[in-house]
Parts: structure tokens; sequence; C-alpha cells
């Protein structure tokens, strides 16, 4: 398969997802985008401040990169989501939404002057895990970061369906690019996570099936994954 330069595909991919992600929340019922969230039951305010956050991490990663600098020392997430949260959960939407819109554009300035070359070469980067190549951490700490988001922000409300078609919009945009197999793999993987979750164990076994062609790297996580645990029990079931 021919794939287009990935560093165009990744700044289209931003553009839309930005316009995408405001969307989601400029439409929500009214008042929703006042609301004061609690730790337990975030906000409007506290997803986008948190996508935000990550957002401006990788823009940094990138920078020292580029600068030929050290990489900046980032402490684990479990550490940093709970100051996050805080520092933000009280703050106004115009300010939440243009430090968001800032770090969508900062990531797509940095974006356009790494090459195609840093993107999908494996091992290029120490601050990664071994093998992984920057594309696969890029659209994982991003693209696929913002559609988990959307998608709990819709669950937690019980909306499934919401969450659903997020989900499987956001999954197809990525199956249907010319881009290579181990993304589409990983996009489809993390689709059957969802449906595995969300017992919805039909779609959840297609799209593993899928994932796992495309990504058969991915088949010895799969099979210790605690979000599968519920289509390997059934699968299981159905072998006894």
């Amino acid at each position: 398969m021919n794939t287009q330069p990935f560093q165009a595909f990744l700044l289209a991919l931003l553009r839309q997802e930005q316009i995408s992600q405001n969307t989601f929340f400029q439409q929500l019922p009214q008042g929703s985008l006042e609301i004061i969230g609690e730790p337990d039951f975030w906000s409007a305010k506290d997803h986008v401040a948190h996508l935000t956050f990550w957002r401006q991490r990788l823009t940094l990663r990138l920078q020292a990169h580029l600068r030929k600098a050290p990489q900046p020392n980032i402490d684990h997430f479990e550490q940093l989501n709970p100051i996050v949260f805080q520092e933000n959960r009280s703050r106004a939407w115009p300010d939440i939404l243009a430090d968001s819109d800032q770090a969508y554009a900062d990531l797509i300035e940095v974006t356009q002057q790494v090459s195609d070359e840093d993107l999908t070469t494996s091992d290029r980067f120490d601050w990664l895990p071994k093998g992984m190549p920057l594309y696969l951490s890029f659209m994982g700490n991003w693209y696929e970061h913002t559609q988990s988001h959307l998608g709990s922000y819709c669950l937690e409300r019980h909306d499934l369906a919401g969450a659903t078609h997020i989900y499987e919009e956001w999954a197809s945009t990525i199956v249907e690019a010319e881009v290579p197999n181990p993304l589409k793999g990983n996009i489809l993987y993390n689709l059957a996570c969802f449906y595995a979750l969300t017992n919805q164990l039909e779609k959840a076994a297609t799209s593993l099936e899928r994932a796992l062609e495309l990504a058969p790297e991915l088949k010895e996580w799969s099979l210790k994954d605690t979000d599968l645990d519920a289509l390997r029990a059934k699968q299981a079931g159905q072998d006894t």
C-alpha cells in the first residue's frame, strides 16, 4: 500500500480533531460548560483542561527533539492528573477553551517541523518504548486520548450510543486512511476494548480479529489485557 506523507496526514487530523472536540463540547446542553466537576465525575472543563495539558507535554517533547535539547522531566500521569484537575476545575470555560486552542496551534506548529523519518522510524527516541515509532505514540497520546475522553464523558452520563458513535467514527477515520497497518491495528484494538468494556461482545470479537491481522504484535498483550476479560470469558464458554 502506498501511504501519504505522514506529517501531512497528522496535520490534517489535528485540525479536524480540534473542530470535532470543540463542536462536541459546544453542543452540550445549556449550562454544561459552567459546571465544576468532582474528582470522580469530571465536567466538560475538566476533560478539556486535562487533554490540553497532555498536548502541551507532547509539544514540549517534540520541541526538545528539534532543538537537540534534553527531554523535559515529566512526572507519572498518576501524579500529574490530580494536580491538573485541581488547578483547572474552577476556571472559566472561555479560558479553558483558549488554552486548548493554543495547545492545538502549538502542536500543529511543531508537527510541521518533524520529518516523516522521525515519525515512522522505530527506536529513534529513547523516551519511547523499545520498537515504537513516534507516530504510534503521537496518535495514542493525542488522537486516541481525545477519543477516549469524549467517550468517557458520554458513558459517565449513561449515553452508550453517543460513546459508541465517537469510538466508531474516530476509528473509521484511521482505518479508511492510507496509513501504516500497525496504526489501523492499534485503533481497532482500542475499539475492541471499548466494545468489550461496554458488553458489545460480538463487535468486540470482530474488531479484535481485524486488529490482530493488521498488528499481530498485539496478540501477546491481548491474551492478558483486562479490558478484554468479558470477551475472553465469552469465548471460553463457547469452547466448553
